[in-house]
């Protein structure tokens, strides 16, 4: 890019005695060591991930909560997600929830069908009156479709109803690995807390609540 701008052919660079180097400069880089992670439960289990990922089996949310009031919205047809598809991912959901240190109590109070954007916001509000103390709704999704904005929208913005999407082909078939990765969502969303770092590693600065903000400068 550099060198198809010709910069050191330009006479306005050259005027003010400016000079443009076409080799990129080098600089030592060095990786830094994974921090060691704490989970919870009795275990009190730690993690030590390895190229970015990390093994949950086995371990417990460092602080998990317990899911009382909860409901499913389906919007895929019932011909594609059968009412035994839904029974059965409540099922295994329930079991790797539980396993996490995240139970998730007894069926859902409300577990419906629905299409498009339309009905989205009217079933909400449906299940903000009708059920005062819900804390999530699971909604089932057909694919890319319009109605997971304003999910996200009416949940998020409207109402204040923790939400949590999921697509209809991993409610039909479900993995240890989907699941596990929903209830991560999940917990974080209800106000609970993953993993931490281990105390004996943390630096001095966790002593206060800090927050990192990055910035993105790649573009030319």
């Amino acid at each position: 890019m550099v060198r198809k701008a010709e910069f050191n052919a330009d006479p306005f660079a050259h005027e003010f005695g400016i000079a443009i180097n076409p080799a990129m400069t080098e600089v030592k880089g060095r990786v830094l060591n994974a921090p060691k992670l704490l989970y919870g439960g009795r275990t009190k289990a730690t993690a030590l991930p390895n190229q970015g990922v990390w093994d949950m089996r086995g371990k417990q949310f460092h602080t998990g909560v317990e899911v009382k009031v909860w409901a499913i919205a389906c919007f895929a047809q019932q011909q594609h997600v059968k009412e035994n598809d839904l029974r059965n991912f409540t099922t295994q959901l329930q079991r790797i929830s539980n396993d996490a240190g995240m139970p998730i109590m007894g069926q859902p109070c409300f577990c419906k069908y629905a299409v498009g954007v339309d009905q989205v916001e009217p079933m909400f509000k449906y299940l903000k009156t009708s059920f005062v103390n819900i804390q999530l709704v699971c909604v089932v999704l057909p694919g890319k479709t319009p109605v997971y904005a304003e999910v996200k929208r009416v949940g998020d913005t409207v109402l204040g109803i923790a939400t949590q999407c999921v697509q209809a082909k991993n409610v039909i078939k479900t993995t240890p690995q989907t699941l596990s990765n929903l209830c991560l969502k999940m917990n974080v969303k209800l106000g609970g807390v993953n993993s931490i770092l281990l105390p004996a590693v943390r630096p001095r600065i966790f002593t206060e609540p800090v927050i990192f903000l990055g910035c993105d400068i790649t573009h030319p």
